[in-house]
């Protein structure tokens, strides 16, 4: 299969480009390396991507032109973040909205009829004490990126039914794992503790967080290529990947704290634009996709802190 991959240099994107590439599909990556962190470890990461099935294009999706045949096209380029600064706030819109708008008028213009793409846990309101649900928990994101990501999908059901395109919109679940995004809870409080800074704890550490490990997302990614392979309907379709077992952040920390033997230094803050919890139903990831979610969060958290050691550069 040829498959166009945005953000292959992202977290998601290169973990997701590996697999595919072990699969013998063909991989078409594009990413522009952003300055949001450190661009040492996207560079780190299309450098193990060295394949004979993997093509590579540096290109921004809010303007990328490419001429291709593809069989499938899978979108996870964004500007991610809830807390981002000032200057940044301007490309939730530029890349998540346009650029996604963009790629999708690229894929028409190239024929695919079949489209992947990486929503969020954060469209979902969190004013329920249940499990998220595709169809009956109400959608009202708390942040910027959530907003964004929610435009997404809106315009996804749309442009698949006036255009005859099959669309997936896949909607993650605090992805975590080996390479990951260090602007994330779980990868800042390793950072912090390791180097005995503070760590920032919002809302004293009382939220929750369905913390899903990145291989059982590529693993709903893939069970999601097959299911796109077998529907011919046009329509957007949105589905939860995440874990079904939320932890309390503060006991996420602790489990850090217990994997480093260090003890965190903590500055207590509140915010109001983080999510009360986040708890993924995954009825309808397991019925599509055949999706079941196979890492308990203690053996996620010490195969992440055992990469994280041995990558000093990113320290």
């Amino acid at each position: 299969m040829k498959i166009l991959l945005t953000g292959s240099s992202g977290f998601i994107g290169f973990h997701l480009a590996n697999k595919l590439l072990k699969l013998n599909h063909e991989v078409f990556g594009i990413d522009n390396h952003n300055d949001y962190y450190n661009v040492a470890l996207k560079k780190e990461r299309l450098s193990l991507l060295k394949h004979k099935n993997f093509y590579f294009t540096n290109s921004d999706i809010s303007n990328l032109k490419l001429e291709n045949k593809f069989d499938v096209a899978i979108n996870l380029a964004a500007q991610a973040g809830v807390r981002v600064n000032k200057e940044q706030e301007q490309y939730f819109h530029k890349y998540n909205v346009l650029g996604f708008q963009n790629f999708c008028e690229l894929c028409k213009k190239n024929g695919v009829k079949k489209i992947i793409y990486a929503s969020s846990s954060s469209v979902y309101s969190d004013e329920l004490s249940e499990p998220f649900n595709e169809t009956s928990t109400p959608l009202k994101p708390k942040s910027l990126y959530g907003q964004s990501k929610l435009e997404n999908e809106f315009f996804a059901s749309k442009y698949s039914s006036s255009n005859k395109i099959t669309m997936i919109g896949l909607r993650f679940f605090s992805v975590y794992g080996p390479f990951g995004r260090p602007d994330m809870a779980y990868y800042s409080f390793t950072n912090s503790i390791f180097n005995r800074k503070e760590i920032k704890l919002y809302n004293y550490g009382n939220m929750y967080r369905d913390m899903t490990y990145i291989d059982d997302i590529v693993d709903g990614i893939v069970g999601s290529l097959s299911y796109i392979g077998r529907i011919e309907q046009p329509g957007n379709t949105l589905v939860n990947l995440g874990n079904e077992h939320p932890v309390k952040t503060i006991n996420l920390l602790r489990k850090i704290e217990k994997e480093l033997d260090i003890e965190a230094k903590i500055k207590y803050e509140t915010s109001l634009s983080e999510s009360k919890f986040t708890h993924a139903n995954i009825t309808k990831a397991r019925e599509l996709l055949g999706y079941e979610p196979k890492f308990s969060l203690d053996e996620g958290l010490s195969r992440f802190i055992e990469w994280y050691k041995n990558y000093e550069f990113i320290h």
